[in-house]
């Protein structure tokens, strides 16, 4: 088999993309992989999850099943066959019975990578690709095997930048009562993972060592004070999914920022910003990994409730983007309320039972209570507009909000005539559509902040978790948003969001000046583009 030292003769107009069941992660991809497959004609191939693949095949790139390169890890064991999340829970439970998630890393972290190698190399060969592209956090899969057969690999960041990412760390493992350095001593202790180091280092694959000594990309522990997070997860190019005045630092400048990557890694990062592609790319949004009988039931109830005619939690054939349109003729305020994929998944620590940290209100709380805060703020119950089609016809503000696909995530929930709920919308869409005199309500993820910057569209952000509450003090010190406290208590936090719309509104003219400045900004970054000619660079220049 052949190493990095081999010279990898692939061909010059593939692409390949391996990216996970993560709907952030993925969606800043599908904009490059469109633009080469459409406009350059290349042959884009994509690894990922099933759930992905409509999205993916939108792009003109063609997709394969993650599962299909790992079959011993994605069995069928009577409940389908589980994607490689899924996979490796169940690997977690197999190796290390009755584990906590973050001991499970440590022990199984580079065993699941050994698993998944030999099937990706290979899915590799056939394709052929010139380059990878692949999310460094979740899919260091494709780094290993581009290394192993030679072929120059670009990961794409979905963070603003690797000064937060110990936070992030912190906030993944804090919910277990552990710290960084309590990782740290299993994973360098476990014989689990030392075995699978010893394999990925040996014949056949020649890996270097060093790849694997700080720790996992999701779990990285480096050495102070010259530590670089995820250095060793990268290739000689690296996209980063903000621009520099938005990034999370490491040094107070760029510039030392970029001699620590290029230095430690032999990485070259590049601030590309927000790729959004054109207008009418299909991306990956919500969805549930499972629907039990009773959440079905529920469903079918909610829909015949009155008030919910216009908010069906399933894509309903209303066309979303013309109503938007015929309010924007007619000066009506749009709102867009829009909570990301997380806390509305069945994710156990973060998502619709979950309360984060601990101390956290639970995602369907947060949901229920920033729907409700805006409700407050600006929907319209008065007799004189009876129904939703009345309120087309009025200027009170229209209100559309995303809520994911849980059965039981409009209860206690009235809707106003001038608002409309869905499972999920077109985010992009919608926001290339508003301007200053609009708001947005979100998360604070990266990709909506960097999505409603691009719009120059004011924000009221209510985060909970990871870059979250870091992206929305940026946004507040810039001006874009009004402060607003966190999530700790649902008691006040309803009161609060409908504070902070209503603060937007009244002071209209000072965030919608201080949104077009960040747009403008944002503007010069050159997206997907800028990206284009980062691969061709990488491409040229070999591993």
């Amino acid at each position: 088999m052949p190493t990095s030292k081999s010279r990898w003769e692939g061909d010059p107009k593939t692409v390949c993309f391996v990216f996970p069941e993560a709907s952030g992660h993925i969606n800043s991809s599908l904009a490059l992989a469109a633009r080469l497959a459409k406009r350059r004609g290349w042959k884009a191939h994509y690894l990922s999850a099933l759930v992905m693949k409509d999205c993916i095949e939108s792009t003109g790139a063609s997709f394969d099943d993650e599962r299909d390169v790992a079959p011993e890890l994605c069995e069928d064991r009577g409940s389908g066959r589980p994607g490689y999340f899924a996979a490796y829970e169940r690997l977690r439970q197999d190796e290390c019975p009755g584990s906590k998630a973050w001991e499970g890393r440590a022990y199984i972290e580079n065993k699941f990578l050994l698993m998944k190698l030999p099937g990706t190399i290979e899915w590799l060969r056939r394709k052929r690709p010139s380059v990878v592209i692949y999310c460094p956090i979740w899919n260091r899969i494709a780094q290993c095997a581009s290394l192993v057969l030679g072929i120059p690999h670009v990961a794409i960041v979905t963070i603003a930048g690797f000064g937060g990412f110990r936070k992030i760390l912190s906030d993944f493992l804090a919910p277990e009562g552990v710290t960084l350095e309590d990782f740290k001593a299993l994973y360098q202790s476990s014989e689990h993972n030392q075995t699978a180091i010893d394999q990925l280092t040996s014949a056949p694959y020649h890996l270097d060592r060093a790849l694997f000594d700080e720790g996992s990309p999701v779990y990285y522990f480096g050495r102070e004070p010259d530590c670089a997070p995820f250095g060793k997860t990268l290739g000689k190019h690296t996209l980063i999914t903000t621009i520099p005045s938005l990034r999370d630092p490491i040094y107070e400048t760029i510039e030392e920022e970029d001699e620590l990557y290029m230095k430690n890694c032999g990485s070259t990062l590049h601030y590309v910003g927000p790729m959004l592609g054109q207008s009418g790319l299909q991306r990956a949004s919500t969805h549930k990994a499972a629907w039990t009988a009773e959440e079905q039931k529920l469903l079918i109830r909610q829909s015949e409730q009155v008030h919910r005619r216009r908010s069906m939690l399933r894509p309903g054939s209303e066309d979303l983007i013309g109503i938007v349109k015929r309010a924007k003729a007619k000066g009506r305020r749009v709102v867009l309320v829009s909570l990301g994929t997380v806390v509305t998944s069945d994710r156990a620590s973060f998502g619709w039972k979950g309360t984060g940290l601990g101390d956290s209100i639970t995602g369907k709380q947060l949901v229920q209570s920033v729907i409700n805060g805006v409700i407050d703020a600006l929907g319209v119950f008065s007799l004189s507009i009876c129904d939703s089609v009345k309120a087309d016809e009025s200027s009170s503000p229209l209100l559309v909000a995303a809520c994911g696909q849980q059965p039981d995530v409009l209860d206690d929930i009235v809707l106003p005539p001038n608002s409309i709920c869905r499972a999920s919308i077109p985010q992009v869409e919608l926001l290339r559509l508003m301007d200053s005199t609009d708001l947005f309500v979100h998360h604070g993820g990266q990709n909506s902040t960097m999505e409603g910057g691009f719009a120059g569209v004011p924000m009221v952000v209510c985060p909970t978790f990871s870059d979250q509450p870091v992206n929305a003090a940026k946004l507040v010190a810039l001006n874009v948003a009004p402060s607003k406290s966190g999530t700790k208590a649902v008691r006040g936090y309803r009161q609060k969001v409908a504070e902070a719309v209503k603060t937007i509104v009244s002071k209209e003219e000072s965030f919608s000046t201080a949104a077009l400045a960040l747009k403008e900004q944002i503007a010069l970054s050159g997206g997907e583009e800028a990206a284009e000619a980062v691969l061709l660079d990488a491409i040229r220049e070999g591993v």
